[in-house]
């Protein structure tokens, strides 16, 4: 029989819990689980959440999230922003299978793999512009990394000259999706990187338009899908929707796979017996002795380092859902129209799943324990059917760019007694006291790399300008020669 009364988490007057959230949110989550149990509300500011949390929360969305919860509340401000009336976001049921169907190469890990030396190359050559032994703030230099690859290798365009201002913009965003910022349309600052992110969009579509990715015999990427869905249903997939729709692997790579891969640096820095045995591992897939494919396969301490990564430091612990229609969960009703977060990440950090859940232990992946195998317990990638789709390119990309960073170059932390600080908004990341330091230099140096739909003209200019002008030269006169400025045209095909 369901009980009327939700326990309701201790908070401040006013705020409620925003604090507790903004200094940790997994851990306040994880800590009124096991106070609360599985069920009990929690406020931000005005808003009022009630929190499903642990095992039983995650098996009740994996098998009954289709009917009991939708997105679009929590998402439909972020729509607004972007001036979309819906998204993959916050569609649900056959819309959002639509949409998935439409973004599933691009997202996919077979197209990571294809492009994973595009992905090594961009990575080097960011790499190589790092300073000898200064101190190097480590999550916006993996920010400029993993949105290039994915910008330039994705959506055919490199954000490397916008990249302050989709941080700028994209935290705002996303931090008002949580807790409503109503001045952000009235800075300064948000103002013009919105400006400049509305720039970026026009460049991704002209790089698109008329028969200009054709021309260059390059391969359709997500932004080619997205066209031809909108070509083929309008209705659907209005013009209107598709701005949000194309920004979404830039906004997807910086703070999803930027964060996991600083925190993983940050925890193979502390772990220097796993931090040799997947460099070892880096240097025999950066050898390129071995087929792409085969080689990723054979990397089993990287995989496993970023797994335990992923589990001890989740950047997506909880998902935001309005009930669709009344259930009963944990003895209570949960009425049509609550606010409802589900804390996914919440068993990630109970000892009866993960024995001694505060150490980085590799070895729980293991054919031997398999920890993350009991049913419900490992999901950092969300569950449910919106499970996050890109997951399988996110993978490769973190094994890509980890493997690079630690082929070519011997990092410290720049305080050898640094203790790990985090922010939490508007995901959780490391913060930028998270500094590192180049040692020394590993790796040979490397021609110049920048990924453009030109093919094998494109390699052969690229060395000619590098000889002829020098690194940066090379880099500005190649980019002033890429298909997006050749040519002004129309957005539409």
């Amino acid at each position: 029989m369901a009980t009327s009364t939700i326990p309701l988490a201790r908070g401040l007057p006013v705020v409620g819990n925003v604090f507790d959230m903004a200094r940790d949110m997994r851990a306040f989550l994880t800590d009124n689980y096991q106070e609360l149990g599985p069920v009990y509300g929690m406020r931000l500011l005005n808003r009022r959440f009630t929190v499903l949390a642990g095992v039983e929360a995650n098996r009740f969305l994996a098998r009954h999230g289709t009917k009991h919860f939708r997105s679009f509340e929590f998402w439909s401000g972020l729509n607004a922003w972007f001036g979309a009336a819906r998204s993959t976001l916050s569609a649900d049921g056959a819309e959002h299978a639509a949409f998935r169907r439409t973004l599933k190469r691009g997202y996919s890990r077979e197209y990571a793999v294809e492009h994973m030396g595009g992905m090594i190359d961009i990575a080097r050559r960011e790499i190589a512009a790092w300073p000898q032994d200064r101190p190097m703030a480590a999550v916006p230099a993996l920010q400029r990394i993993v949105t290039d690859q994915v910008g330039t290798l994705v959506a055919g365009v490199s954000p490397r000259p916008y990249n302050d201002d989709l941080v700028c913009y994209v935290h705002g965003l996303l931090s008002a999706t949580i807790v409503p910022r109503p001045y952000l349309r009235w800075s300064p600052r948000f103002r013009r990187a919105s400006a400049r992110v509305d720039e970026l969009y026009h460049e991704v579509i002209e790089c698109h338009s008329g028969t200009m990715r054709e021309r260059h015999g390059a391969a359709p990427d997500l932004i080619d899908d997205l066209l031809d869905l909108h070509e083929e249903d309008p209705k659907f997939f209005p013009e209107a929707d598709l701005k949000m729709a194309a920004m979404g692997p830039f906004v997807a790579a910086l703070d999803t796979v930027a964060s996991t891969c600083a925190f993983m640096l940050y925890a193979l820095l502390r772990n220097p017996d796993v931090l040799e045995k997947v460099r070892e591992e880096a240097d025999t897939l950066l050898a390129g002795d071995v087929p792409a494919e085969q080689a990723l396969r054979k990397m089993d301490a990287m995989h496993r380092a970023a797994m335990e990564t992923m589990r001890m430091y989740p950047v997506t612990p909880l998902l935001v859902r309005t009930a669709a229609n009344s259930f009963e969960f944990a003895g209570h009703r949960i009425p049509a129209g609550e606010q409802v977060m589900i804390a996914t990440a919440v068993p990630h950090y109970l000892s009866e799943f993960f024995p001694e859940p505060e150490r980085f232990d590799i070895d729980r992946y293991t054919p031997a324990r398999a920890e993350h195998k009991q049913p419900y317990v490992y999901a950092p990638f969300g569950l449910g059917p919106h499970r996050c789709l890109g997951n399988g390119f996110a993978e490769v990309q973190i094994a890509a760019t980890m493997a690079t960073i630690l082929h070519e170059v011997d990092l410290d932390p720049d305080r050898a007694d640094y203790s790990l600080k985090t922010t939490q908004m508007p995901l959780p990341a490391p913060d930028e006291s998270f500094k590192v330091r180049v040692r020394g230099r590993r790796g040979a140096p490397q021609p110049l790399a920048e990924p453009k739909p030109w093919g094998a003209l494109g390699a052969v200019l690229g060395g000619a300008l590098w000889g002829a002008l020098g690194a940066e030269a090379a880099r500005e006169a190649f980019r002033s020669l890429s298909p997006a400025h050749l040519s002004r045209r129309q957005l539409s095909r």
